[in-house]
């Protein structure tokens, strides 16, 4: 069943003699919301026009029991589903953050400590590099050697075992370069990293020095 009361005044009246006279046989909720022309439409059911409106239900005695907002539309749900996600991603952040200076105070207690840390690192990367700078300086000796050995072939084809033997060192000095510039920009990534650590070490003791201040 579903009313149209005309006069704003008159159709809360209405419909609240509407809810209180309901029969037994529909002692239920009534559902109630004014349409585009601000007409009251109640009903048992909920009307065709509340449907994109906010409503009121009332339970069988007359009582208000809960306002429903009208529902979203499309952009709007976009909206706030792009809001709730925002939301999400700075707490994410937030919570790695807070992870991460956790991990950071307890692994160094002062600058002091970083600073050991990054030339232990440091130097270990460093010691890598040298160790394949000396490979490479053995695999530019054979190159040498295969340069000298190409001159007894000058005016004749390579024999097939040295054209593979040229044919790898080429290939393991191409990939010892790739290792070593790859171990070099690990240094400065390290460097880069710990300068990183070091900046927001220090502005969580001087926080701390700060929120301990009367």
């Amino acid at each position: 069943m579903s009313l149209i009361l005309t006069n704003r005044t008159a159709g809360i009246a209405a419909t609240m003699l509407l809810i209180m006279a309901a029969p037994a046989a529909h002692a239920a909720r009534t559902f109630c919301c004014a349409d585009e022309r601000n007409q009251q439409r109640c009903g048992d059911v909920l009307p065709t026009a509340c449907r994109t409106r906010a409503y009121i239900e009332y339970n069988e005695a007359g009582i208000r029991v809960r306002n429903v907002e009208r529902p979203l539309t499309d952009a709007e749900q976009a909206a706030k589903d792009a809001d709730y996600k925002k939301q999400r991603e700075l707490a994410d952040a937030a919570a790695q953050q807070q992870r991460s200076d956790t991990a950071l105070l307890s692994t160094y207690a002062d600058e002091k400590d970083l600073d050991t840390a990054l030339d232990r690192a440091v130097s270990e990367l460093e010691r890598s590099i040298a160790s394949a700078e000396e490979k490479m300086g053995g695999l530019n000796k054979d190159k040498a050697k295969l340069e000298g050995d190409k001159e007894f072939y000058r005016n004749k084809p390579l024999p097939p075992e040295m054209k593979q033997k040229i044919e790898r060192n080429q290939v393991a000095i191409k990939a010892q370069q790739a290792a070593i510039n790859e171990r070099k920009k690990d240094v400065e990534d390290t460097k880069a990293k710990f300068d990183g650590f070091r900046k927001r070490l220090h502005e969580l003791k001087n926080k701390d020095k700060a929120e301990a201040k009367p």
